[in-house]
């Protein structure tokens, strides 16, 4: 047993050697394969950016400053009571949207009650002249024949006519008999009776109503707004830096941002207040055009100002030190450069040479001295 338990031994030690030397040979092997044939290697080289690029054409820029705001009719008003009562019901009905002609009823509020006194004033101030009608016929035979023709004329059911034309002892006498506080008083009276009448001061629309037919009126509630279409105002706030620019009368070009529609308005009054918190001041614009409606949104591109011998670009070419960059000799130069006015997406420089050559667009990784390859953007 012990003789086949060595040769066992034996046997394993001389497998585990030669495993070990196939190993090793192979690895060898393998070596010497990959440095016979070395893999190629590409020779590093400067990659040349091809940059887009344009060339400086100095001109005149008009500076527009966009502004928005929300159309309000220029005639509008808010119609108020004056007085109390019951609103009748009368065509066309107090509804919004109702179209009235000028001097057309808007609305009518009962006035049976107020209006008997009224007669009734009328009725004592005509009892106080026949009255006094005697005594002008004894002592004022001329005046006589005038107050007996205005008593003719007098109707209870109209408004009082004017007193007639009378002398200082005339005007005497009869305000001894109170005559003409009486009328004035009258006057007063009928005057307010013409609030329960509410009638349209021009052509327009009812664009809000308040209140509806058999409703209680109150004095001073608020029934409605009224306005004129077709005739509008936009106002917008703008720096006050630009009001030195802009005059009354000069034409805006407006826009409806919801339709894309383009009208012309002009610069009708310019507030002389600056707002205290936004440094901005009041425009006002107005606008005539029947397809326009009260409440649209506009956009309105006002021409404050206008440089000449300057250059538009994108204002992301210009980096913090108000430079960008030049092409000569295909590589980059830095130029310094003023720029007097930014837009939303451009800015405005001054100082660039005509025929210049500089980049259209911005270069990931640019530096001074930078080589290029140039592309005209305008051939392209």
């Amino acid at each position: 047993m012990s003789k086949s338990a060595s040769l066992k031994n034996t046997r394993k030690w001389i497998l585990f050697i030669l495993g070990f030397f196939v190993i090793g040979s192979s690895f060898q092997l393998t070596k010497k394969i990959f440095d016979s044939n070395p893999p190629t290697r590409k020779k590093a080289g400067n990659a040349i950016k091809d940059a887009y690029t344009t060339k400086v054409k100095n001109g005149s820029y008009q500076v527009q400053i966009p502004s928005d705001g929300v159309l309000r009719a220029y005639k509008r008003i808010q119609i108020t009571a004056r007085v109390q009562g019951i609103l009748k019901t009368i065509k066309p009905l107090f509804k919004s949207g109702q179209d009235y002609k000028s001097g057309q009823n808007l609305a009518v509020i009962e006035s049976s009650e107020y209006r008997s006194n009224v007669i009734a004033q009328r009725a004592a101030l005509y009892n106080l002249i026949t009255s006094v009608l005697p005594d002008l016929e004894l002592d004022f035979p001329e005046s006589y024949l005038k107050w007996n023709s205005y008593l003719k004329r007098f109707n209870l059911e109209k408004p009082v006519p004017p007193l007639p034309v009378m002398d200082d002892k005339v005007r005497l006498f009869v305000s001894g008999r109170a005559i003409i506080s009486s009328y004035y008083s009258l006057q007063n009276l009928e005057k307010t009776l013409t609030f329960y009448r509410i009638k349209a001061p021009f052509n327009g629309v009812l664009v809000q109503a308040n209140i509806t037919e058999g409703s209680l009126v109150r004095p001073g509630q608020v029934l409605g707004e009224f306005i004129a279409p077709g005739d509008y105002e936009l106002m917008v706030a703008l720096p006050k830096s630009y009001i030195s620019n802009i005059s009354k009368g000069a034409k805006v070009n407006v826009k409806s941002i919801d339709t894309n529609q383009s009208f012309t308005g002009e610069v009708s009054r310019i507030n002389a207040k600056v707002n205290s918190q936004t440094q901005s001041v009041e425009v006002y614009i107005r606008i005539k055009d029947k397809n326009l409606k009260e409440g649209m949104y506009m956009e309105a591109q006002i021409e404050a100002m206008e440089f000449s011998n300057v250059f538009a670009l994108d204002r992301g070419l210009i980096n913090g030190s108000k430079e960008l960059f030049a092409v000569r000799e295909n590589k980059l130069i830095s130029l310094k450069i003023n720029p007097i006015h930014y837009t939303e997406t451009q800015a405005i420089v001054e100082g660039l040479v005509d025929g210049e050559e500089i980049i259209s667009q911005p270069i990931i990784g640019a530096y001074n001295g930078m080589e290029i390859n140039p592309i005209d953007k305008e051939l392209n």
